[in-house]
């Protein structure tokens, strides 16, 4: 019986240093965390906007790496949730959905301020 205690401590031990070095959140938690800032995003800085009797959509170099780096701040709490062995199914997908969407803004910001620059006019 006492070894049966000692084993039980020891699981209990383990258990609690690794919630302790993680700040007590575990790896669903940092997930949700990471989907709320992914949401806020899409209400927010992510959200396409129309102008006021424009028939286009406008988009600008600065909002587009407002939702950039949105997404990459979701997207390190992906990466360490999946670090922490979150491998359900619907956190792949979205973490997927999440890289691919970095790489899309990457090119789009990329593509933006290439247009940005172009329309400057000539300095003196």
């Amino acid at each position: 019986m006492p070894r049966l205690a000692s084993l039980t401590v020891a699981v209990l031990l383990t258990a609690a240093s690794a919630v302790a070095g993680c700040g007590g959140k575990t790896k669903h938690d940092i997930y949700m965390e990471g989907l709320k800032i992914e949401g806020d995003a899409e209400r927010g800085v992510c959200k396409l906007h129309f102008g006021d009797g424009q028939m286009m959509q406008a988009l600008s170099g600065d909002r587009l790496q407002d939702c950039l780096r949105a997404t990459d701040d979701a997207l390190e709490l992906y990466d360490k949730a999946a670090e922490m062995g979150l491998e359900d199914a619907d956190f792949k997908k979205v973490h997927a959905r999440a890289k691919d969407r970095k790489a899309k803004l990457e090119g789009m910001l990329s593509q933006v301020r290439s247009m940005e620059r172009d329309q400057k006019p000539p300095t003196m």
